[in-house]
């Protein structure tokens, strides 16, 4: 009961000290004077590998010269991703003295870079030593209004189907289809490069459609496939071999990047325009081709001889009309031939073909 009527007591000395106070309050530096400081606007990054809570310090100060004065920090926020809250909700601060307390946002990574939100943190003073000002004209309050937001953050892919060494030979076009996708969290233009094409032209690759291509992809889209055509140098005296670097860039994050790499491969002259395009290393396909030649050839020579034979045989087979006369054959008679006495007698028909070859 005692207590209640300290309370009574209290009321009826601040109503009749209103009146001679309120010019000290409403002056700078007087009874209830506050401010508040929280610096910069918070901005989250929401990267995958660097995501973390933001932290804003707010400094409040009474800038009071006579009593002390109890403070209430209270916010104002209707964000929905991500979360608001206090290090500290009250202090009680002597004249010119100050304190420091932290408002910390709280989220999650890949969040929408469109996201933004509007805040409001403020001091309000609810007493003057032992005497409650709160609600009253004698109470003041210092406010902060800030704006959130979520930083772009880029991420990327390169896709390219075929990253294999490509074997080319001289003058020959190569074609390279790629696309890029944007897994940031915002829209981005997207570049690619061959990063490397002086160097490969020094070797003798001509880019038909250039070296580098842009594109604006949505966020969690895909670009246009691009098409990148190189041709081989026109002259190879020995084989050549290079390196060929394509790498994909974000405009909102310059430090992201995917790199795609492979070897292309020029084969020589002697060895990519001999024998018909054969490779002089498929050592079975000449083998085989070998065969064949040589079997056609030997047909040919056979057919030759045959025609020769036969020529040889119809010049002799001469056709007689008369009937040819009986042969008296004694009873006994020589079976022992002089072939080397016989002038008639003719050396084999086939040797003697051979020599008229």
């Amino acid at each position: 009961m005692a207590e209640g009527h300290g309370h009574i007591r209290s009321a009826i000395v601040l109503v009749l000290l209103i009146p001679l106070m309120m010019p000290f309050a409403s002056a700078q530096g007087g009874i209830g004077s506050i401010s508040l400081d929280c610096g910069d606007d918070p901005e989250m990054n929401v990267a995958p590998n660097d995501y973390s809570d933001v932290e804003l310090i707010c400094t409040v100060t009474n800038d009071g010269t006579i009593l002390a004065e109890s403070i209430e920090i209270t916010e104002e926020w209707d964000g929905i991703f991500v979360d608001i809250s206090l290090s500290e909700d009250s202090f009680t601060l002597e004249s010119g003295e100050e304190a420091d307390f932290t408002v910390t946002f709280s989220g999650e990574s890949r969040l929408d870079a469109t996201i933004a939100y509007e805040f409001t943190i403020s001091a309000t003073v609810t007493a003057w030593g032992p005497i409650p000002v709160e609600g009253t004209p004698l109470s003041n309050t210092a406010n902060h209004t800030g704006d959130f937001s979520i930083a772009k953050f880029g991420m990327l892919t390169l896709d390219i189907p075929d990253t294999s060494s490509r074997n080319m030979v001289t003058s020959e076009e190569l074609s390279i289809t790629f696309q890029v996708e944007n897994d940031g969290n915002a829209d981005d233009r997207i570049k690619i490069e061959v990063t490397n094409s002086n160097q490969l032209e020094m070797l003798g690759f001509v880019f038909i459609a250039g070296t580098s291509f842009a594109e604006n992809v949505q966020m969690d889209g895909i670009s246009s496939q691009f098409e990148l055509i190189v041709r081989a140098p026109s002259d190879a005296a020995e084989e050549i071999r290079s390196e060929i670097v394509i790498v994909a860039t974000s405009d909102n994050d310059n430090s992201v990047s995917d790199t795609v790499r492979f070897d292309l491969i020029v084969a020589a002259e002697d060895e990519s325009s001999g024998l018909g395009g054969l490779s002089l290393e498929n050592t079975d396909d000449l083998a085989m081709y070998g065969a064949i030649g040589g079997g056609v050839l030997f047909i040919i020579f056979l057919l030759v001889i045959i025609s020769r034979i036969s020529k040889r045989n119809a010049s002799r087979n001469v056709a007689v009309d008369e009937e040819p006369e009986a042969i008296e054959i004694d009873d006994e008679f020589d079976l022992e031939f002089d072939f080397e006495e016989d002038e008639d007698f003719e050396s084999d028909d086939l040797d003697a073909m051979f020599d008229d070859l």
